[in-house]
């Protein structure tokens, strides 16, 4: 799956109905209640995570990406610079990570999407710390490839 597929997939939960039909997880559901009762409301709605262009195509807000690597503590990569070091590695453990990359917002994003709290909400809370961020991460890759 592409990037640009993903993120059309991401901006369709927000337009699903049926949303019982989503993934039953407990870690997710666990992560976002420890998350959600740590720190305040703030987070942002779907609709705003988008933003469409002319040529059809779907890009993200920067703005929402300043926040995540606000709360996070990490830095954003913007560009897939390959793995030169052993500190980008997928096999470093995540406390030790120093920054992400669009797919790991998007995987993110896309396991709060299926969160009961999200359902009852519409709202996606940016991670309170870098730890947060990457448990989520984990949750959302693992439902992606599920359905891949």
């Amino acid at each position: 799956m592409t990037i640009q597929q993903y993120l059309i997939k991401i901006d369709l939960l927000q337009k699903t109905e049926n949303r019982n039909a989503f993934f039953d997880n407990l870690d997710l559901e666990n992560f976002v209640l420890k998350m959600s009762s740590n720190i305040a409301e703030n987070g942002f709605a779907l609709d705003s995570f988008f933003q469409k262009s002319v040529s059809k195509s779907i890009a993200i807000n920067s703005e929402i990406i300043k926040q995540f690597s606000n709360h996070s503590g990490l830095f954003f990569l913007e560009e897939e610079i390959g793995n030169v070091c052993y500190a980008e590695s997928i096999e470093l453990r995540s406390e030790y990570r120093q920054s992400f990359r669009l797919i790991d917002v998007l995987d993110y994003v896309y396991a709060f999407a299926h969160c009961s709290l999200y359902k009852e909400t519409q709202k996606i809370i940016f991670p309170p710390d870098a730890d947060s961020f990457w448990n989520l991460v984990k949750i959302g890759n693992n439902i992606r490839k599920t359905e891949e």
